[in-house]
């Protein structure tokens, strides 16, 4: 049911999906890189692995275990949200930075600001409490740390703890880098509201499926 469920919800927001025997993959040509949920059968019950499959010459594979899942469920909303997060990058981040190249908000690594980026999350409405770009942690935000010339950025969840903490990068490489991160938190909480709402999930999205999308 909740295959059935998420292929539905991706296919309404315009990606492809191969049902297999076993599971489900994202959308891919025979020499393209893909993303794979497949059920185990056990003895009294199943397990569900979660894939990413390097596609090689001579139609060899190379598959990568990501994670596994005691149900269906669990293992759904994840592949869901790994192939939304993918979605938005490309329909939504990447475009923006285009739009925006060679303007006075160009977000490109070798000329971002924090100025910049500041004057466009409030163009962009996004909530003021989704970052933090002032050496000053926030809960449940992008922050971003910079120094004179170098900076880094993480996920601060509720109970002040780092996640997905990037390599000290340049100044302006660290804080395009943040930028995108601060779009995908908001969208993911856009995707999030969207779906309570209407009422496809009944219970939101934990801590560790929040970090998927960032």
């Amino acid at each position: 049911m909740e295959l059935e469920r998420i292929c539905r919800l991706l296919q309404q927001r315009g990606e492809q999906i191969i049902v297999t025997k076993n599971g489900i993959e994202t959308y891919h040509e025979s020499d393209e890189d893909y993303y794979r949920l497949e059920r185990e059968r056990l003895s009294k019950s199943e397990q569900w692995h979660y894939f990413y499959v390097r596609s090689k010459k001579a139609k060899l594979l190379e598959r990568e275990h990501l994670a596994t899942f005691s149900d269906e469920r669990e293992g759904a909303r994840t592949f869901y949200l790994w192939t939304m997060r993918s979605h938005y990058r490309q329909k939504y981040v990447h475009k923006i930075r285009a739009y925006l190249r060679d303007t006075d908000f160009d977000m490109s690594p070798d000329v971002a600001t924090v100025e910049r980026a500041l004057g466009l999350f409030l163009r962009l409405h996004i909530p003021k409490h989704l970052y933090s770009f002032e050496n000053e942690q926030k809960p449940d935000s992008i922050n971003l740390e910079t120094d004179w010339d170098s900076g880094r950025s993480f996920y601060v969840d509720l109970k002040g703890r780092r996640h997905r903490e990037t390599l000290v990068r340049p100044k302006s490489i660290a804080i395009s880098i943040a930028f995108d991160r601060v779009l995908m938190l908001y969208l993911f909480y856009q995707e999030q509201d969207a779906l309570f709402q209407s009422k496809e999930i009944r219970t939101l999205f934990n801590e560790e499926e929040r970090l998927v999308f960032l």
